[in-house]
């Protein structure tokens, strides 16, 4: 038995290096006295730091990196010591990284964004008569060329007239250039510090670099190039005149998705891939990782791509982007080409034993393309998606500085301070502190690793070890070349698996079979046959009849076995002894998420429902006595009376449960109150009955409706419970007392301390901020579901 009362304190009452970062869009004129309102408001939130992000709509007279930007800068970064805030310096002005707000082409034009460009003849000539330093690398029988040139790439500035497309977007520079490079960090990183030097490693914690791109923006019909590339090119086997693949109707998505598989079965295009993946890690990448090790502070940030695998180890802070809703609550979430990030980035910093990883969560993820119009619901289905995936970082895109004019629309939208829920926002930062928590410094029940490469990570192969709760770890292949095989595990990083899940085909077979032997599994093409194999291998992975653990729920699984791991006492590398906990469940539940923790020396089973629909199971726990429930967004737990090794788990759609041995608490309430942890009973299995025709409507105006009803008590301190179906966010009154706030679903209320006789309960309904900021009018109040 571990510590669970210490275990509680921490997770109810989390503490600050918890806390969301986000994207503070620092996006208009320098006012301290804005500054430090703010900044105080964050705080008593609950968020205690931020990323300093400048964004379009800071005036001009405030260039970027000039004196007056860090007179700013300073106050701010100083501001935030004052309230123990930490700061994340981001890196460009304003993205994509690597061009100083285009002050590195500004120094010297030659740094400019490069690649290559297939051109008619006519076209060609044209582009080496004008431009200096364009040449050919190769020409082909029907006329064309492949030529390197300048590629006209832009970023996005932090003045208005400097978007896509506008006259003063700043020019993008060549990352494939170490002195262009050189010259970037230079300006940003070396300025930085020398302007706050004081506060690094204490206060300045990160510098965040955000999808550095080869090309820019804009030069989408280019590819990335190196000078000399063609005889690394031809020295490892391929050819220059297929690159020439790389822009025909396939290829002209070379850095997209779907299209990446069919282009790699061209080995000249692997190669060049391959090749420039690597230029630009060593160029870039590696540059900006080492400058901030040895300045005292970590690299964070994200690749391009949700599948960049190698990129992400150059990063003390592995992470990614999810945006624009491609991974989305109607969908599931599961089979998208972005749905392996959170899971990626998280498993890239557990096989790394890097401590965190983070997500830039939430940008543009707007409904039916309004802008502004997500709601809370959409928020916390996202924060549960990202934390059950192991994301101990939560970056939130964004908190604006200003929504002033056109300032509202860039990006929208702000999920913090300017939306409906931000004088409720601490149940939102304290629940990614509560997660955040959980997924730091713990170890999670994985037995198995699913192989992946760069640019090649399964998504849909595997949603079936989602859907039927089988943990397991992204191991890039990487990382595989140096694990080793002991005691019928592989181990890398301090994580040891009964075996590697291999989905990428032939090549990876034959690659890792001499050294895996039987621990490389195969994935049959059918999902319940998929699904039964793993429950097999799982218990007996080398076909020796040893045990491994039951997964419950899979297809003929009706009483799974428990486990008596071979290696369960031995000490990983770097986390110590993983969790012992063995978890079925009483039916298949496809949409229940499952992570088995162990912090503390306690085992714990963090349970999330992904789905639409209310999912209610038995859990068997072999060995658990008292169960003990942990609701991390109320921040209380309680306990099921009678419940044992067989207890009951109802989750609602987008909610979370944690379960832990709750013996150590049994016949203490006053010792476990005195530590600040609230106990009791039948907390989640209590009947809410509808009564939202039970409510009148007194008065609707803008984006706000409030309806009252009054309820006789027949005692004093009564306590009623009911739900109401409405949108968006309601608010409980209790004769004029706030009672609680509900964001989404059938909200449910609970009522306490009534007074004997007429009792008036109020409920004050707002409607989505795309209301506010668009006219979306989007129904809002009682009855509207």
């Amino acid at each position: 038995m571990g510590d669970v009362r210490r275990l509680l304190r921490e997770i109810l009452q989390p503490d600050a290096e918890f806390t969301p970062i986000p994207f503070w869009f620092f996006n208009d004129a320098f006012d301290e006295k804005k500054v430090r309102a703010q900044l105080e408001d964050y705080v008593e939130k609950g968020v205690n730091g931020l990323v300093l992000h400048p964004r379009i709509g800071v005036p001009e007279d405030m260039p970027y990196l000039s004196e007056a930007y860090f007179q700013a800068v300073r106050y701010i970064v100083g501001t935030a010591a004052e309230l123990g805030m930490k700061i994340v310096l981001y890196d460009e002005g304003m993205y994509p990284s690597g061009s100083a707000h285009g002050m590195v082409v500004a120094e010297n034009p030659a740094y400019a964004s490069r690649g290559i460009l297939l051109m008619e003849a006519e076209e060609a000539a044209r582009k080496l008569a004008e431009e200096d330093g364009a040449q050919v690398i190769a020409a082909f029988p029907d006329g064309r060329k492949l030529v390197y040139g300048f590629t006209g790439g832009t970023i996005r500035g932090i003045h208005f007239g400097e978007d896509d497309g506008e006259p003063g977007a700043p020019k993008a520079a060549d990352i494939l250039n170490p002195d262009a490079v050189e010259l970037f960090i230079h300006l940003t990183h070396d300025r930085y510090y020398e302007e706050l030097a004081e506060y690094f490693g204490s206060t300045v914690i990160a510098f965040f670099t955000d999808e550095p791109s080869a090309l820019g923006r804009n030069a989408e019909h280019y590819r990335p190039w190196v000078p000399g590339l063609e005889k690394e090119l031809e020295a490892a086997g391929g050819r220059v005149e297929d690159l020439a693949l790389l822009f025909s109707d396939t290829g002209r998505k070379v850095a997209g998705r779907e299209d990446i598989v069919e282009l790699e079965e061209n080995l000249s295009v692997e190669i060049y891939q391959r090749l420039i993946k690597e230029k630009l890690r060593e160029i870039f990448y590696a540059r900006l990782s080492g400058w901030c090790e040895r300045h005292g502070i970590s690299l964070m940030g994200h690749p391009a791509e949700s599948n960049d695998i190698e990129e992400e180890l150059y990063f003390h802070i592995p992470g990614q982007d999810l945006i624009m809703r491609r991974v989305a609550p109607e969908t599931g979430g599961l089979r998208e080409f972005d749905s392996v990030q959170a899971k990626l980035s998280a498993d890239i910093a557990r096989h790394l034993g890097r401590r965190r990883n983070a997500n830039e969560c939430f940008g543009v993820c707007c409904r039916d393309g309004i802008p502004w119009y997500m709601t809370a619901g959409d928020m916390k289905w996202y924060i549960d998606w990202l934390g059950m995936r192991g994301v101990n970082l939560f970056v939130p895109h964004a908190f604006y500085y200003s929504v002033e004019g056109a300032r509202k629309g860039e990006r929208p939208p702000d999920v913090g301070p300017n939306n409906i829920w931000w004088k409720h926002y601490r149940r939102f930062s304290d629940y990614m502190k509560r997660l955040s928590f959980l997924m730091t410094d713990s170890i999670n029940g994985a037995e198995i690793a699913v192989l992946c490469d760069n640019n090649r990570v399964p998504c849909e192969e595997i949603a079936c070890l989602y859907e039927n709760q089988i943990e397991f770890n992204y191991l890039p292949a990487a990382l595989l070349e140096k694990a080793r095989v002991e005691g019928g595990k592989v181990w890398t990083g301090g994580c040891g698996y009964t075996g590697v899940v291999n989905v990428l085909g032939k090549t990876y077979e034959e690659r890792f079979r001499e050294k895996l032997g039987d621990l490389l599994w195969a994935v049959p093409v059918n999902e319940a046959d998929a699904v039964k194999e793993f429950t097999v291998k799982m218990r007996d992975p080398a076909g020796s009849g040893s045990k491994s653990e039951g997964l419950a729920g899979m297809p003929g699984d009706e009483a799974a076995e428990s486990m008596e791991e071979a290696g369960q006492t031995e000490e990983k590398e770097s986390c110590g002894p993983g969790p012992r906990m063995k978890v079925r469940f009483s039916r298949p539940c496809r949409t229940l998420r499952k992570a088995v923790l162990r912090k503390y020396e306690t085992d714990m089973l963090l349970l999330g429902n992904e789905g639409s629909e209310a999912v209610c199971v038995n859990v068997t726990v072999p060995g658990m006595k008292s169960p003990l429930y942990i609701d991390l967004w109320r921040g209380t737990c309680y306990q099921v009376e009678g419940a044992a090794e067989t207890f009951p788990v109802r989750l609602w759609p987008g909610e979370t449960v944690l379960v832990t041995e709750g013996g150590a608490c049994a016949g203490m309430p006053g010792q476990m109150q005195a530590a600040g942890v609230e106990v009791k009973e039948d907390g989640s299995f209590a009947e809410y009955p509808d009564w939202t025709d039970r409510f009148t409507l007194l008065e609707k105006s803008g984006n706000t409706a409030v309806c009252s009803m009054n309820y006789p008590a027949e005692k004093d301190s009564e306590t009623v419970r009911f739900s109401v179906r409405a949108e968006e966010m309601v608010e409980c009154y209790r004769n004029g007392s706030f009672v609680d706030v509900s964001f989404w679903g059938q909200h449910r209320f609970e009522v306490r301390e009534l007074r004997k006789g007429e009792n008036e309960i109020r409920l004050v309904i707002t409607g989505n901020a795309a209301n506010i900021y668009e006219n979306a009018g989007i129904a809002f109040g009682l009855g509207v579901s």
